[in-house]
């Protein structure tokens, strides 16, 4: 079975890391359970309660996972990071604000399957 990893940088996202998260993983689930996933959240030294909301996003979902830099390493540093940590077939880099709309994830899925 492959697996998707979607990643995820944020930087004080509270608001939006419980989110993003569910509609990450109910469109996976339901649009692509032909696949296993992951889903990686990476915080830049987020000084609001994003990293707590991470923590119990972990532990309620095996497949997300968090990571927490020690001070923030910019919005390029960081992701590139974060792929390097990821495990799976494919990458998927999304905004933890929904600017990419998370219902784009199965075609580009197709379009990684298609070459």
């Amino acid at each position: 079975m492959k697996k998707i990893s979607v990643l995820i940088p944020c930087y004080n996202e509270a608001e939006n890391v419980g989110p993003i998260s569910r509609a990450v993983t109910e469109i996976l689930e339901k649009e692509l359970p032909q696949y296993d996933y992951e889903l990686v959240f990476i915080d830049n030294d987020s000084s609001d309660n994003t990293r707590p909301i991470l923590r119990r996003l972990c532990s309620e979902n095996r497949r997300i996972k968090a990571i927490f830099n020690a001070k923030n390493f910019g919005q390029f540093n960081s992701p590139y990071y974060a792929m390097l940590q990821t495990s799976g077939d494919c990458t998927i880099l999304m905004a933890a604000d929904f600017q990419d709309p998370v219902e784009m994830i199965p075609k580009y899925v197709a379009e990684w399957e298609n070459g």
